[in-house]
C-alpha cells in the first residue's frame, strides 16, 4: 500500500477525532465551565481542519492518479464530508447565513 493511502487515512482518523473532541468541548455546559474556552476551540478547528485539507490533498493525488483502494477511496469520502462540514461552519460564520 502507498504511503498516501497511510497518510490520508491517519489524517481522516486524526481530524474526525479532534472534529468530534471540538462537539464535545462545544455542547459540555455554559461557557464558563468549559474546560476547553474560545482560544482552545479556535485552534482545535484549525488544527483539524489543516489536518483534514493536506489528508484530503493527498488522497485525492492518489485517486487521480489512478491509484486506489478501498482504504483510499474511505479515506477520500471521510475527509472530503468534514472539509464541507468545515467550509460550511467558515460560511455560516462569515455571512451570517
Amino acid at each position: 500500500m502507498a504511503e498516501n493511502s497511510w497518510i490520508s487515512f491517519f489524517s481522516a482518523v486524526a481530524s474526525w477525532l479532534l472534529a468530534v473532541f471540538l462537539v464535545v468541548q462545544l455542547l459540555s455546559g455554559p461557557f464558563d465551565g468549559r474546560s476547553c474556552q474560545t482560544a482552545c476551540v479556535n485552534t482545535i478547528f484549525w488544527i483539524s481542519f489543516a489536518i483534514a485539507g493536506l489528508g484530503l490533498i493527498f488522497s485525492a493525488g492518489a485517486l487521480f492518479a489512478g491509484k486506489t483502494g478501498w482504504l483510499q477511496s474511505l479515506s477520500f469520502l471521510a475527509l472530503l464530508g468534514l472539509v464541507g462540514i468545515y467550509l460550511t461552519t467558515m460560511l455560516i460564520g462569515t455571512f451570517g447565513i
